[in-house]
């Protein structure tokens, strides 16, 4: 079977949830914390990183996977079950700082690339 990149859901990260036109945070995700007038169709909390982070042997999968890159297969999953309501898009929440640092790692997830199609910054 072949996959077109088209058939990827979009996934943005971003600072600013405010910059998001109401219309598609109607039918997006958000992952992270919601503006509480954010409007969004349905919100995932990023957790906190695993207290083991960098303490097992290499490989290890609560180790070597970023929290949001897990969410992103957790909601994919259910989203594919029906336990969540279909989004069209992804937006990940994060503040400024961490933005770039949490694209590039969302960036070499293969199991992200896979599954989502990163937009471009300021798309």
């Amino acid at each position: 079977m072949t996959s077109s990149r088209n058939s990827l859901i979009p996934l943005t990260v971003l600072s600013d949830q405010a910059l998001w036109p109401e219309e598609r945070r109607r039918q997006a995700l958000l992952i992270g914390v919601p503006d509480p007038e954010g409007g969004w169709g349905d919100v995932a909390d990023i957790p906190a990183p695993s207290p083991f982070m960098n303490r097992h042997a290499a490989g290890c999968l609560c180790c070597t996977r970023d929290p949001v890159a897990m969410v992103l297969a957790e909601v994919f999953q259910d989203r594919v079950l029906g336990k969540r309501p279909l989004f069209r898009e992804v937006a990940v929440s994060v503040a400024s700082k961490d933005r770039v640092a949490v694209r590039q790692q969302l960036e070499n997830d293969v199991l992200v690339r896979a599954r989502y199609r990163l937009v471009p910054e300021g798309v």
